[in-house]
């Protein structure tokens, strides 16, 4: 009886998935052991790796809303200082500030201490 069942038949969803394979077989438990941490190692490093990846898309994807708000404000405020427009909205705040009948002057500075 003891023999029988030293020599019993192969069957994988019972040895393999079970763990049988590795008890039956003359592997030293340590080099199964280094075999699972660096199993663990190479999936903690590639989770990681997508955590990362993850994070530089999103921002990537952030930058890039940011840049077009950018623009559209940049071209807004570029429109609202021209001359015209500035006149218009300072005549529908009824703004009492008007256009210089002169133009402006160069005004030089003079060194007061020289040595």
């Amino acid at each position: 009886m003891e023999n029988g069942q030293s020599e019993r038949k192969f069957s994988f969803a019972s040895d393999i998935l079970g763990g049988q394979i590795l008890s039956r077989s003359k592997v030293n438990q340590y080099f199964i052991l280094y075999l699972f941490a660096l199993i663990l190692i190479f999936i903690s490093i590639n989770l990681g790796v997508e955590k990362t990846q993850l994070t530089m898309r999103r921002n990537q994807r952030e930058l890039k809303n940011l840049k077009a708000d950018y623009t559209a404000k940049a071209a807004r405020l570029q429109y609202l200082s021209k001359r015209n427009e500035v006149e218009q909205r300072l005549i529908t705040q009824d703004s009492k500030l008007k256009r210089p009948q002169d133009p402006a002057k160069a005004v030089k500075l003079v060194e007061r201490y020289k040595q």
